[in-house]
């Protein structure tokens, strides 16, 4: 119930606190989370080699959490954070900082309650290091968007080398 929760949580957070006003400035940022989140389900997030996936249970199923996830809730995401983006230096580095804390403390309670899993080495301090790199790209993206795939590019290839994620089946 936690990923139904979670979901329109973040539908009721960007209506109620999102600009939709400009919504078509971060539409593009807002893809390239949902395009993120489909690269790592299709790379990674198999049964075979994961690093982090959703369980599901009787209501929503693994694959329904996760489809939900990136269609729905990091678009959202991605609005709410950009849209809410301030104007001072000093409290850039807050708002990022405050939304990496808000999807680790978020995990921290999946763990808890079997929603999450990680495996593979992967651990609530890679998590944080994902989550505030996260949203340094999206931010990034929204301003620099080819730096910004370059810098993802980097990022992913240093994770997949890292944790040993095969390309092909079977490895």
């Amino acid at each position: 119930m936690m990923h139904v929760t979670l979901i329109l949580w973040s539908v009721f957070a960007v209506w109620r606190w999102g600009n939709w006003k400009h919504w078509k400035q971060y539409h593009a940022t807002m893809l390239f989370m949902a395009l993120s989140s489909a690269m790592y389900d299709v790379l990674v997030n198999d049964g075979d080699f994961y690093l982090w996936r959703y369980i599901g249970n009787r209501y929503v199923s693994e694959e329904m959490a996760s489809l939900m996830y990136t269609v729905i809730a990091f678009p959202a995401n991605a609005l709410l954070f950009l849209s809410n983006y301030p104007e001072e230096k000093w409290k850039q580095l807050l708002h990022i900082f405050k939304y990496a804390a808000i999807y680790v403390v978020l995990e921290i309670i999946g763990l808890h309650y079997g929603l999450i899993s990680h495996a593979h080495s992967w651990n609530m301090w890679w998590s944080a290091f994902f989550d505030l790199t996260l949203f340094s790209i999206l931010r990034l993206h929204h301003t620099r968007p080819l730096l910004a795939y370059a810098v993802s590019f980097v990022v992913a290839t240093y994770l997949m080398i890292h944790f040993h994620v095969s390309l092909w089946d079977g490895e």
